[in-house]
C-alpha cells in the first residue's frame, strides 16, 4: 500500500479559513510584542501611573496639605500617614528624608526630591541644632463643622462652592452637626472629599444651640436628661404619625412634665408654642 503524504495537506475551506485566522492573530501577537515590549521598567511605570503627578511645584512636606498633596500625585492614604507622623512630633530635616515616608515608594519620591525645599534648613549647623530639640506638633488651621460662612470654608478646605452650599443646606436643614462623620451625609460629598479636608475640620459642642427636633435622633432626645427610652420611642413615633409637627405644650402635657423639664425642653429644642 503506497502512502499518500499529499493527503494530510488536503483542507476543506472551513479549515482553510481557521488556518487563515489563527495565522493573523499570531502575527498581530508577534507585531505588538516588538512594537510595545513588556520590560520591568514599563511595568513599573504603569503600577506607578495612579501617583503620577497633576503638577509639580516646590512644596515643604513639613507643612504640605492634602490639596497639595493631591497635586503631586501622594494618595488620600499617603496624606493620613504624613499627618499622623506630623502629628507626633515628626518632621523632615532634608529633602532625602521624603524616601523615608511610610507608604511611598522610592521611585515616586525619588520623582519629588527636586521639588523638595524644607523651610529654616539651609546649613548642616542649623540641621544639627534643631535635631536636637523637639518641634511643635503641626496644626493645621481648621474650621467648626457648623461654621455658616462659605467664604471660610472655601478657603480653608478648598471645596468648590456648590459643595460648600450643599453642606449650609444640610446644616441649616437639621440644626448643625452633631460630630465632624455627619459630613458623609451630606449630599455629593465623596468619601475621597471627606479624607482630603478631614484634618481642617473640628467640631465644638454647642449645648446652647437649639436643636431641631424634627431631626433628632434618639441619642439626642436622651441627652436632653429628661426622657427615658419608652418615652423617646413615644416621641419617635409620635413625629412620625404626625409627620413631623410637634409642639412644646403638647410634648408637655403628653408626657406630664415638670416645670424644670419643660424649661429644659424649650431651651435645648425649637419646638414652638
Amino acid at each position: 500500500m503506497q502512502f499518500d503524504w499529499k493527503s494530510y495537506f488536503i483542507f476543506t475551506s472551513k479549515e482553510q479559513k481557521g488556518i487563515i485566522v489563527l495565522g493573523c492573530i499570531l502575527s498581530l501577537s508577534l507585531l505588538l510584542h516588538y512594537l510595545l515590549p513588556t520590560t520591568s521598567a514599563n511595568q513599573g511605570n504603569f503600577s506607578n501611573s495612579k501617583n503620577k503627578p497633576i503638577k509639580v511645584f516646590y512644596f515643604d512636606p513639613n507643612l504640605l496639605d492634602s490639596m497639595q498633596g493631591f497635586q503631586l500625585g501622594f494618595s488620600s492614604k499617603q496624606m493620613r500617614t504624613l499627618y499622623r507622623y506630623r502629628e507626633k512630633g515628626g518632621r523632615f530635616y532634608k529633602k532625602e528624608d521624603l524616601l523615608k515616608w511610610y507608604g511611598v515608594s522610592e521611585s515616586q519620591a525619588k520623582a519629588l526630591l527636586p521639588w523638595v525645599r524644607i523651610k529654616a534648613m539651609d546649613s548642616s549647623h542649623d540641621y544639627q541644632q534643631n535635631r536636637n530639640r523637639k518641634w511643635e506638633k503641626y496644626a493645621p488651621e481648621q474650621i467648626d463643622i457648623n461654621h455658616p460662612k462659605a467664604l471660610d470654608w472655601i478657603r480653608v478646605t478648598g471645596l468648590p462652592a456648590y459643595k460648600v452650599k450643599r453642606i449650609l443646606t444640610y446644616q441649616k436643614w437639621t440644626g448643625g452637626f452633631t460630630s465632624v462623620q455627619g459630613l458623609k451625609k451630606v449630599y455629593g460629598i465623596t468619601d475621597f472629599d471627606f479624607q482630603m479636608i478631614y484634618p481642617y475640620l473640628k467640631y465644638q459642642s454647642n449645648k446652647s444651640k437649639k436643636m431641631a427636633y424634627q431631626t433628632m435622633r434618639y441619642e439626642d432626645w436622651m441627652s436632653l436628661g429628661i426622657f427615658d427610652e419608652r418615652a423617646v420611642y413615644r416621641i419617635l413615633k409620635l413625629r412620625k404619625e404626625k409627620q413631623g409637627r410637634l409642639t412644646w405644650s403638647e410634648m408637655v402635657i403628653q408626657f406630664d412634665l415638670t416645670e424644670a423639664e419643660a424649661m429644659v425642653l424649650k431651651k435645648r429644642t425649637n419646638l414652638s408654642d
